[in-house]
C-alpha cells in the first residue's frame, strides 16, 4: 500500500492567523514497510513540502506502527 496520512491540526475547517502554521498528523504504510517520509500540500497539490518524522522510528519488525509528523511553514 503506499503511505496513508490523517491530519490531526489543525481541525478541518478552522481559521489559523497568517504567520508560521503548524500542521500535525500520522503516516503509515502497508506490507511491513516503515515510512521514511510524508508530504504536505497547503495549496491544493500546486506545491509539497517535506514533513518532519516526530519521535522515535519503530524498529523494523514494527514498522507497521503509527508515526507522527509535523510541518513548520509560513502562511498568508
Amino acid at each position: 500500500l503506499p503511505v496513508q496520512s490523517a491530519i490531526t491540526h489543525p481541525r478541518p475547517g478552522a481559521a489559523v492567523p497568517a504567520g508560521e502554521l503548524t500542521v500535525k498528523g500520522y503516516a503509515w504504510s502497508g506490507g511491513g514497510r516503515p515510512v521514511v517520509r510524508v508530504d504536505v500540500s497547503l495549496d491544493g497539490g500546486r506545491t509539497w513540502r517535506v514533513a518532519r518524522l516526530v519521535g522515535e522510528r519503530p524498529p523494523p519488525e514494527r514498522a507497521w506502527a503509527w508515526v507522527l509528523w509535523e510541518l513548520r511553514a509560513p502562511v498568508a
